[in-house]
């Protein structure tokens, strides 16, 4: 065997090693996430969320709403907050100096009426231009609703304004452009309850796009028309419902999704709050090195919590239900969705590098032995090693070098097992269990019921990995060559807003009913 003959040898060897491991580990995330996903769908029928609800050791939540320029959503948002189940509860808005009517629309439906209110500015922000309280006539379990206008900071440091203004010891921090549902807030705190050493706690986030929404709750959930849609939809099954519960039962969190968390107000005041340019935090300069801003600021958060956990040898720990607790609209063009994934991408990529020092060292447990290894080997250098693998096929076989033992392995390896991998996710997210005797047809993990639902949302996993997975993979090859260039921007994507995806047909319905 030749030198070059060798190299051939040895970089086939190296992607079929590299899919071959991932997917492994993916087939055993799989495996813990079954057990735990029927364990919650069986015991949904003995939940006691009424316990949570009646307990008067069910503390009080602040919901924290940052917004920039979401005129179109921020209303029917905010209304679904007012009809969460939960004893006792304070909502915050914070318009991070919105340039469209985000103001005006939230002013003039909750008759908000400007006020002097207790702000303690334990985190530094961006200036507090005003505050306002809500003079609108609301549920008896609301006990304030504040609505706080700022200078723009960006969403980190909007949340931080919100925790500043909150009064309550724990908060949830949701997305300005998401619906909670309503019993969200009792799945997740009934678990709080149950183990009181956790410190944040996220859920599963489900794609509301072409679903009927009627004031602020999502009536009639559907399955989207659009494809782009239905493949996000299965990505999401295979990082939420598969991917974090699984690293939460092994206690490898990296990450709880914006658009819903819930966090122990006073452990995130102790690491010094959300990541901007603004913050003051002795331990968050020292984790991030003087770092200033984050574009993922959700992902940063956990990481450095998890991180002081461990530094300071507290019996805390982060966790995930994988529930679906809040909808989300999700981008419906490849422009729209490269941003968003351009984003996350380069987000991951600054935690990384923040938290480097946590990289295989035995001093943070599984999270520096296997979680930060986990995201580094496989989300952050993963793009451009699944590029190089599909780079060899023409290579090789222009070289007149293509062994079709490896083109086989390889398209098994890379392709089929993805394939196998999303559906058995969607199959273990639809799959039926009797939550009790009476339950004859059984209730599952996701909201899909129909049969012809499930078959297309099997056929959307089957083919998203068949032109859809690669295409996000050349946006996080894209992000990788950005955030070299320096590149911070956010690049938000526009929202359609939730009554406007309505036919008339519909809106004459929502408007009788």
């Amino acid at each position: 065997m030749t030198a070059l003959e060798f190299m051939y040898k040895l970089i086939e060897y190296f992607f079929i090693l590299y899919f071959c491991i991932f997917y492994l580990i993916n087939l055993f995330f799989l495996v813990v996430a079954v057990c735990d996903v029927r364990r919650r769908v069986i015991s949904r029928g003995y939940e006691g969320n009424d316990i949570a609800m009646s307990s008067p050791f069910t503390p009080p939540l602040s919901v924290l709403v940052p917004a920039f320029n979401e005129e179109k959503t921020i209303v029917e948002s905010v209304r679904s907050l007012l009809k969460l189940k939960f004893p006792r509860l304070e909502i915050v808005i914070i318009n991070d100096g919105s340039t469209d009517r985000t103001m005006d629309v939230l002013k003039r439906a909750f008759h908000m009426k400007r006020v002097d209110v207790n702000y303690v500015d334990r985190i530094t922000t961006a200036p507090v231009r005003a505050c306002y309280i809500s003079k609108a006539d609301l549920p008896d379990y609301i006990q304030r609703f504040v609505l706080i206008d700022k200078e723009n900071g960006g969403k980190a440091d909007a949340l931080n304004a919100g925790i500043n203004a909150s009064f309550c010891p724990y908060f949830v921090s949701i997305d300005a452009d998401s619906i909670i549902d309503e019993a969200a807030l009792l799945q997740a705190f009934r678990t709080i309850l149950d183990n009181n050493d956790i410190v944040a706690i996220g859920g599963q986030v489900a794609i509301v796009n072409d679903s009927v929404v009627q004031k602020g709750k999502v009536i009639q959930p559907r399955l989207p028309k659009k494809w782009i849609v239905r493949f996000q939809i299965v990505e999401y099954i295979r990082s939420f419902s598969m991917g974090r519960t699984a690293l939460s039962r092994l206690q490898s969190i990296l990450i709880i999704s914006g658009v819903f968390g819930v966090f122990n107000k006073d452990l995130v005041q102790k690491v010094g709050g959300y990541l901007t340019k603004n913050i003051t935090s002795k331990i968050a300069a020292e984790y991030t090195g003087n770092s200033v801003e984050t574009v993922c600021e959700d992902m940063e958060i956990i990481v450095r919590i998890q991180r002081y956990i461990k530094e300071k040898k507290l019996n805390k720990r982060v966790a995930y239900v994988p529930h679906p607790l809040a909808w989300t609209e999700a981008p419906e063009d490849l422009a729209s969705l490269s941003k968003q994934r351009n984003r996350w991408q380069r987000g991951l990529i600054e935690t990384m590098l923040y938290y480097r020092k946590m990289l295989f060292n035995k001093n943070y447990g599984r999270i520096g032995l296997f979680a930060f290894p986990y995201f580094f080997i496989f989300e952050l250098i993963g793009a451009p090693v699944e590029m190089m693998g599909y780079i060899t096929l023409p290579v090789l076989f222009y070289l007149d070098n293509l062994n079709y033992t490896y083109l086989f392995l390889f398209i098994f390896f890379a392709i089929v097992l993805g394939i196998l991998l999303s559906v058995l996710s969607v199959i273990m997210s639809v799959w039926p269990e009797k939550t009790s005797e009476t339950d004859i047809t059984g209730k599952s993990l996701l909201y899909f019921q129909d049969f012809r639902e499930i078959i297309v949302l099997v056929f959307a996993a089957i083919i998203e990995n068949l032109g859809y997975r690669q295409l996000t993979v050349w946006w996080r090859m894209k992000a990788l060559v950005d955030f070299i260039k320096g590149k911070k921007g956010w690049d938000k994507f526009e929202r359609k807003g939730f009554e406007s995806r309505h036919t008339e047909e519909e809106k004459n319905e929502i408007a009788a009913g």
